[in-house]
């Protein structure tokens, strides 16, 4: 059983613009993130939602219960971090005004059930990218000690709470071809944002058409050994199996790793 545990953190110190790696990619790559989490982690929790009365299991409404604390959890600190980032001259607030149109979008367009499947995917990708943060240990050894926390403490709650929206799925009897074309639309979507948001950060301060941002982009994303998207692909294939569940992964070791 997995327990919310809160980070809080001082955000008014002196901390680095470029603290991943000294990068501007490698940062705002991770701060397009953090800047699409608020509104979200509030569209995951209410796609549960519908379907808690369903639910009988006392041991399954204990882990959805977790969820929504976790999930509320990551809101408050991103909030915070999403603040910072404006307060240093970045268009957060911009990006996520943007990002809040789209989960109100798409929260009044896609029905209860199209909207869990799509937090299925979302909540796969997280926890896949999660773990390749958290395997090579060098990812949290280039960031300045504020952002390792945010970031460790984070992927390590995503990976806690992974099965709990595919657990609520099976309840319900979720068809595997419905799961499977939200993870390929979820896909279209979260690349799309993530470049363009990424590319806003970057745009902002003038790294945008740099030799390094290129670089750094090609090693964050493609590198043979830890690169994200390179890194992903077969967990995002291995989702497309009808007997696919998330605990078939196991995560257990990087459960051990203290979030704060």
């Amino acid at each position: 059983m997995f327990t919310a545990e809160p980070l809080k953190l001082n955000w008014t110190e002196d901390l680095p613009i470029h603290w991943n790696d000294a990068s501007p990619f490698k940062t705002h790559f991770l701060n397009a993130l953090s800047i699409n989490f608020p509104e979200g982690e509030r569209f995951f929790i209410d796609a549960i939602k519908p379907f808690k009365d369903q639910i009988t299991n006392p041991a399954q409404l204990a882990e959805i219960n977790e969820f929504v604390k976790q999930e509320n959890w990551h809101r408050y600190l991103h909030i915070q971090y999403n603040d910072w980032l404006e307060s240093k001259g970045f268009p957060a607030k911009q990006i996520e005004t943007d990002m809040n149109e789209f989960w109100k979008r798409m929260t009044e367009r896609l029905s209860p059930y199209a909207r869990l499947a799509a937090t299925i995917a979302v909540e796969h990708i997280t926890a896949t990218n999660a773990e390749i943060f958290l395997k090579y240990r060098t990812n949290l050894k280039r960031l300045h000690p504020h952002f390792e926390q945010v970031w460790r403490w984070h992927g390590i709650e995503e990976i806690e709470h992974k099965s709990v929206a595919m657990n609520v799925w099976n309840v319900i009897g979720g068809k595997t071809s419905h799961r499977r074309l939200a993870m390929l639309i979820v896909l279209v979507y979260y690349t799309y944002y993530m470049t363009k948001n990424t590319c806003v950060l970057l745009h902002s301060e003038s790294n945008l058409f740099k030799w390094r941002t290129v670089k750094d982009a090609y090693n964050m994303l493609f590198d043979p050994l830890s690169g994200i998207v390179r890194c992903s692909a077969k967990y995002m294939w291995d989702f497309m199996r009808k007997d696919w569940h998330p605990d078939q992964t196991d995560h257990s070791l990087f459960l051990k790793y203290s979030k704060v």
